[in-house]
């Protein structure tokens, strides 16, 4: 079970790396959305979660989530917004395009944990 981890922060890409591992995934990660989408259309069938940042060079957040929320072989992958943008708008919209869930910078890793935990359970059920 992959997930594809999206910032431009190699330290934040890390970090997340770092609490996604031990809860059985193998990462994948990208420095942007253009990146991010060459990645999954490569392991499309393996990826089941996407942690993508909100502001990138390239194709941002919104972005990258419209351009896999278009594509049907995506349906299966859950996708979760990390940003320090923590506007009740950017999350409406976010969540409006997609997303199935939403976290804020900083994070603590058990947050983060707990934060996929239910929305994966809650993508897995619909």
């Amino acid at each position: 079970m992959k997930a594809l981890i999206v910032d431009d922060s190699l330290v934040i890409r890390s970090i997340i790396e770092k609490i996604v591992t031990p809860i059985g995934y193998e990462t994948l990660k990208a420095s942007n959305g253009q990146e991010a989408l060459d990645l999954l259309e490569k392991n499309a069938e393996d990826v089941e979660l996407v942690i993508l940042d909100w502001n990138m060079p390239l194709l941002n957040g919104w972005e990258t989530l419209s351009a896999i929320k278009k594509n049907g072989a995506y349906d299966h992958v859950c996708i979760i917004m990390v940003s320090t943008e923590a506007e009740d708008e950017k999350i409406d919209k976010a969540i409006g395009a997609g997303a199935h869930g939403y976290i804020s910078k900083p994070f603590e890793a058990e947050e983060l944990i707990e934060k996929i935990k239910v929305t994966l359970e809650k993508v897995r059920a619909s």
